[in-house]
């Protein structure tokens, strides 16, 4: 039996048009009466609808009280599928959707829409993270989809809707590409251990796009780590012996030295090899994938440190500018390896 939720979510770039996806979700601009906004947010509030199986509910035993335990366990039904179809949309487009999952305190001032002298009569208060006023449980009430009254939202085709640079694009409004319902479609028909690896994936883009401002090194090995995941998976059935089973010294490979003849992991090789297949195999990609590993393998091995790290670092140059392109290539290139890899992939 389906239990439907109107919840509010956020993004960085304004949402103007709806976009439903069959009777799975749909999202639209927010349209409450009561809900606060404010002309100078970087979090823009919009509206999500989705369902969940209330048959289906995890089985949680923590408390005394069966009512606790059937409201946390509701709790966690909902909120895991928000998640997921937050995740979801974050990875397969070129915006980020969230929500506040857990709630942090923090000093902090109201910033007002004007910038008066009042300005200088404000004080720090102790406040959380949290989007709330008096009417939001009434008028997030609903027991069916409802019929949003705005148009739909831009579909860019999909060989040029992943260029462009969505961090810097604040003219824009939320758009998707024109493959979406197939991307959506063939996302919902995985299932087993292919979700599971999908699902790791998605979450390893969501934290790359967390981390890029606050953790730029560990956001960029999160996206190269994304489509890791995916290799990893990709190549499962590569026959692997072992000479040793403690050091994992290989005895035989699929793979071998070119040079020596070795047996060898081939752990670059099946990186490109599987975005020649699923992103693009022009001679220029192939040395954007060297350049992005390369980076990858210093961050993950030698003490290297993306620009501005680890200290405040006023100073751009060529350099710099060089990294923070790398740094949105690689992000991209994490959301065009998953979606086209869920579009093509046999399995």
């Amino acid at each position: 039996m389906r239990q439907y939720i109107k919840s509010i979510i956020f993004t960085k770039t304004p949402l103007s048009g709806k976009f439903r996806y069959e009777d799975i979700f749909q999202i639209y601009p927010l349209n409450l009466d009561k809900a606060p906004n404010s002309r100078v947010t970087e979090h823009f509030p919009m509206i999500i609808e989705y369902w969940y199986n209330k048959d289906s509910l995890p089985v949680v035993k923590g408390f005394d009280s069966l009512k606790v335990n059937t409201w946390i366990a509701k709790t966690t039904a909902h909120t895991n599928r928000l998640i997921e179809l937050t995740n979801l949309l974050s990875s397969i487009s070129n915006y980020q959707f969230f929500f506040y999952r857990k709630p942090e305190t923090y000093w902090s001032v109201p910033i007002p829409e004007e910038r008066t002298e009042e300005i200088n009569n404000i004080s720090s208060s102790w406040s959380a993270s949290l989007y709330y006023y008096p009417e939001i449980n009434e008028e997030l009430k609903i027991e069916e989809f409802s019929e949003p009254d705005f148009e739909e939202v831009a579909l860019i085709p999909q060989r040029k809707y992943y260029w462009f640079n969505p961090v810097e694009s604040n003219d824009k409004y939320i758009d998707f590409p024109d493959s979406i319902n197939e991307i959506l479609t063939k996302y919902f028909e995985i299932e087993g251990n292919k979700k599971s690896v999908v699902l790791s994936s998605i979450y390893q883009i969501c934290n790359g796009l967390e981390l890029f401002y606050r953790m730029k090194s560990l956001s960029f090995f999160s996206f190269v780590s994304s489509i890791e995941t995916l290799v990893n998976y990709e190549f499962r059935n590569e026959k692997i012996e072992y000479a040793c089973s403690d050091c994992k010294a290989l005895k035989s490979s699929e793979r071998s030295c070119k040079k020596c003849g070795n047996p060898i992991w081939g752990v670059t090789a099946k990186y490109r090899e599987f975005l020649f297949k699923y992103v693009s195999n022009d001679p220029n990609a192939k040395k954007m994938y060297n350049k992005i590993y390369d980076i990858r393998s210093k961050i993950t091995h030698t003490e290297y440190l993306m620009n501005g790290e680890n200290f405040l670092n006023w100073e751009f140059n060529d350099k710099t500018e060089e990294i923070l392109t790398k740094h949105l290539e690689a992000m991209q290139l994490a959301r065009r390896s998953l979606i086209n890899w869920i579009l093509e992939s046999d399995e």
